[in-house]
Formats: structure tokens, sequence, C-alpha cells
């Protein structure tokens, strides 16, 4: 406990660590003396757990298939130069249609989306139960060693990680009962920070949990708003062993609702019902205020909405982005060597989650605290949560989507289908001749205007609707020109003449 005030370690947990990775890497060197050819099997196996895994760049280093063409469309939709000649409509066209088919089937192999939500499968075995395989033999030395683990996990490390997750658990409702009841705000402050900050190392101490912490002097102090990418529930736990959060968040049951309701007996934690539009009011109204407050904590914020399996970073709902001007990016990456520290929340409860994380081997961590980015002039907010987002994917070796975490649970939204299609759009008005033949139809569309009578232009106001845009406009116009006969019109005219 008193290692868990002060901050300090004896270095057991690393040491810890090491000696499992020594242990990886004795068992990628056995073999069966009686089949020499084993061992290369063994070591292609084991070898990815020993290494340290790669930082990843592109959606196909994850994959079954390489998303060649889903790359290239993606490259298409989002480049902004403008080529030196424009091609035609059509030639784009049909080049495009090619691509979007092969897209469109490499999709239905393996989308970048859903993968997303569910454990990102380990290249190999990690000597637990419930990744790659439950359980693999090589040889008697290797299953030996399996059942040591095992033992090791259920019959040592589980008793000591329950003793110690209790003993957070009571000091936790005990300190926040207490603290709740001091009426010095700035003594009850200081007390609830260190409550915390020793109540969260006791529980990362329940996991084995090995946090490594970078560029510390960028984080955030005194108010503003802190956002990073969402794994787990335990990414609250590993953030607030280095400093305290106000917390924001959906109203949860059984026991992550109990806990919401322990830390919010001390502090100002802002919970909220998703569904209830009169609540969001409230939480931006909340937002704000606790924001333009120095003397509250900073807000830590998960603006992806839900737990994605730390491969990538999803897209950033605006909101958090919309209050305040500066904003403390944090990006977090955990390593999936010993275990993996993704909740699907979908296919397990809590419960079932935080045993599945106390009889793994340890959870290994890193936390990058990136400098403070503020908001452009003219930069709305959408904007800049792209580029905090692809700030925090760069930093953090994840991939950068585009794609709305909602689709956890939801189908596509009309919204996201409008956008892919305006992207579409200004990608043929920027290479192809079509911008041209919009002028055309717009000098079209004057000419109708000009030469027709007072009866034909109400005729022609009843036909257009005014939810209609531009466009729409445009083509509904153009399409009535040889109703209205204006060349033949203009024809006759150039006779008289």
């Amino acid at each position: 406990m008193f290692l868990a005030v002060t901050g300090k370690t004896l270095g057991l947990r690393q040491l810890y660590v090491n000696t499992l990775i020594t242990v990886f890497e004795w068992g990628a060197t056995l073999h069966n003396p009686d089949d020499g050819s084993n061992s290369s099997v063994i070591e292609e196996e084991l070898q990815p757990i020993i290494r340290k895994p790669r930082r990843t760049s592109s959606s196909s280093d994850l994959g079954i298939i390489h998303r060649q063409k889903s790359d290239v469309i993606d490259a298409k939709l989002h480049e902004t130069g403008v080529p030196d000649s424009k091609q035609t409509t059509v030639s784009v066209l049909v080049d495009d249609t090619l691509d979007f088919i092969t897209a469109g089937m490499e999709a239905v192999i393996e989308d970048q989306v859903t993968n997303r939500f569910s454990a990102a499968q380990l290249p190999s075995w990690n000597l637990l139960s419930r990744t790659k395989y439950s359980f693999h033999y090589f040889n008697w030395q290797l299953t030996l060693l399996w059942i040591a683990g095992f033992m090791f996990r259920y019959y040592v490390l589980v008793p000591c990680r329950i003793a110690l997750f209790g003993i957070a658990i009571c000091l936790m409702i005990a300190s926040t009962s207490i603290i709740g009841f001091v009426p010095h705000a700035k003594t009850r402050k200081w007390l609830n920070r260190r409550c915390m900050l020793m109540c969260m190392r006791i529980y990362s101490r329940a996991f084995s949990s090995v946090i490594r912490f970078h560029d510390r002097h960028n984080r955030a102090m005194k108010g503003g708003i802190c956002v990073a990418n969402h794994t787990s529930p335990i990414d609250v736990m590993v953030l607030s062993c280095d400093n305290c959060y106000a917390m924001i968040g959906q109203k949860q049951g059984g026991f992550l609702g109990f806990l919401q309701d322990t830390l919010s007996r001390s502090e100002h934690h802002i919970w909220f019902e998703r569904g209830e539009s009169g609540d969001r009011k409230q939480v931006v109204n909340r937002m704000r205020e606790h924001v333009n407050d120095e003397n509250k904590l900073p807000i830590i914020i998960f603006p992806e909405g839900t737990c994605i399996n730390n491969t990538s970073v999803m897209m950033f709902k605006k909101g958090s982005f919309e209050i305040g001007s500066t904003i403390y990016p944090i990006a977090v990456k955990y390593d999936t060597r010993l275990t993996d520290a993704f909740w699907n929340s979908s296919a397990q409860s809590y419960g079932r989650y935080l045993w599945s994380m106390m009889t793994s081997w340890a959870i290994i961590c890193d936390v990058w605290y990136l400098p403070a980015m503020t908001r452009r002039d003219n930069e709305d907010s959408i904007t800049f949560a792209k580029r905090v987002k692809r700030e925090i994917a760069k930093k953090g070796g994840l991939i950068d989507l585009e794609w709305d975490g909602a689709l956890k649970r939801e189908r596509v939204s009309s919204k996201l289908v409008t956008l892919q299609q305006k992207l579409y759009f200004e990608r043929l008005a920027r290479t192809t001749t079509l911008n041209s033949m919009l002028e055309e139809n717009k000098g079209d569309i004057l000419s109708i205007m000009q030469g027709i009578t007072e009866e034909e232009r109400n005729e022609l106001l009843k036909q257009i609707d005014e939810q209609d845009d531009e466009d729409e406009m445009i083509r509904k116009i153009s399409s009535l020109k040889p109703k209205f006969r204006i060349g033949d019109a203009d024809d006759d005219h150039i006779k008289s003449d």
C-alpha cells in the first residue's frame, strides 16, 4: 500500500514479465528428440510471442487478405490534388467501377469494420486457454510447460490478485464515503487525489500490470479535456495510475454501475443515458461548466463511444471537440503478447471480463501523452476531431479508420452513405470534365428562365420541390427544356434576323 501511495515499485512485476518472456524463449527452442523437424514448427508458433509486435500501418497487416483495391478506393476518395489534364467522366467511371467491384468482394471476405469489434486473433499460442488454440500439442515438454503455467496462474496468481482487488474495493468504498463529507473543497480535492491514485495503483497490481508512461510533461493538470482511444473499461484504471480525472460515460448496471456510484461520492463525474436526447443537452452543459472551472479535474473522454480491439482508432464523436478549444490527446497501446485487454461487451459481461484478466499472465501497456492541440481558425469540430484522431493513431501505431464505432450495434446510417457519395462526386468534379458540364447546364437554365412565358414559369415551379438541392433542380429544369421548345425559339429568332 505504501508503494501504491508513493507511486514507487520494487520492480517485481517487470521481473515477472521478463521471466515469462525468458520462459517463452526457452519454450521456442523445445523439440522432440525423436523428430527434429518439430523444432522449426514450435519456433514458428512461439516466435511472434517472443518478439515485440511491430506497429501496424495498413489495414492489410492484420487481416486474412490483402485489401489492395479497398486501399486504392480510399486513397482516391481522400486525395485533394488536381490533375494537369482532366479525363472524360465515362473513362473515370469505368476505371473506378472495376475497383469498386473488387473492393466490394474484398469487403465480403473481410471488411475493415466488423473485425474491430471482436478480439484480434493472435498469430500464435501464448500458453493461455482462450487464444488461438485451447490446447495445442507439440511435445511432452511444452505440454508440461502449459500445465505448470495453468497451475501457477490459477493457484498462485489468482488468489493473490483477488486479495489485492478486494483490498482496493474496500479502500475505495471507505475513502470515497469519508471524503464526500469533508466540507473544505481544497482538502477534499487533495484527499481524493491521493486516495484515487492509491486505489487505482492497487487495482493495477491485481492484474500484474506493467504500465509505461511517456512524455509525462504533456499531462493535463488543471481542467481541460483529455481524449484517448478506447479498448476496455480498464483504460480508466491504466490512466488513473498516473493522474486523476473526472470521468464521463454511459450509466452501467451491475458491478460497473456500483463502481460509478462509488466514484461519484467524492468527485464530480458525469454519467448519462445514451438513448435520451434531453440527457445529452444536460451532459453538454455540465461538461462546458466543468471545463470552464480550473479548480476541477481534467475530464477523460473516449470519443469512439465503444470499445475497439486496439488495432485501430475509429471515428471520434464531435461533441467533446465543440466544448473546448484545447484538447489533450492520449494514445493507449496494449501489448498482446501476454494477454488481450479488449472487452467485447456484446459477448461477455464485465464480471467475466475481469475474471479473464485475472487469469491472464499480465497486462502490458504503453501510454503516450501528446502535446496539447488547439482548434484552428475556421476549423470545424469534425475536422478538429479527425486531426486529433490521426495523431493518436500515428503515435500508438494504430490504423486510422473513418468508420463510426456505433456500427457495432447499429446499421449503416444514411449520413455515412451520403458522405461516401459526396466524396466520390468531389473526386469526379476534381478529375473529370463533370464541372464544365454542370456549368453548361446552369447556362441552359438561365436561357430557359429568360425565354419562357409567365404561364410556363408557373408550370415549371410546380415540378420543383423546395427540398431539392441545386443539382436536382438543374436536372429537372434541363429535362423540361424540350417541352418549352427553347431551342426552336432561338432558331426562329436567328432566321428572322
